[in-house]
């Protein structure tokens, strides 16, 4: 079934896209997109039909315990690597390269451990934020 394109899904999907290392609540994503006046009800819609179609990634925050939604794009599998996340500015980035199917795939022969690459989160300082920091 195609997904309807209402003025709302299309603000929704701009305001994701042009964030994709960031990671947001649905409340923050319903002031960011329609202000004050939330429809989060609308938003909610939106990002059930949007995680189905694996364009947008949901996941659980463990620090705050809040539900956060990142946009992925149309061609991201995030099934298949696993995520850094930045503890200084927040930034969640995508490791898709082979290490993190073959780290994975370690940790299952050696371990018995099988890893949801797509809930997985490692934390840590990104690059910038090292440089900015004077960190090596």
């Amino acid at each position: 079934m195609k997904p309807y394109k209402t003025a709302g899904r299309e603000r929704l999907l701009e305001f994701l896209s042009r964030n994709p290392d960031q990671h947001f609540t649905a409340e923050e994503i319903c002031i960011a997109v329609h202000g004050a006046t939330a429809r989060q009800s609308s938003v909610y819609r939106h990002l059930s039909e949007l995680c189905t179609r694996d364009v947008v990634r949901k996941f659980r925050d463990e620090e705050t315990a809040k539900t956060r939604y990142q946009y992925v794009g149309e061609r991201c599998d995030c099934r298949n690597h696993f995520h850094a996340k930045c503890l200084r500015c927040g930034k969640l980035e995508h490791l898709d390269c082979g290490d993190s199917v073959e780290f994975a795939g370690h940790l299952l022969a050696e371990h018995g451990f099988s890893v949801d690459c797509g809930q997985s989160i490692l934390y840590g300082v990104c690059a910038r934020c090292r440089a900015a920091g004077g960190l090596a």
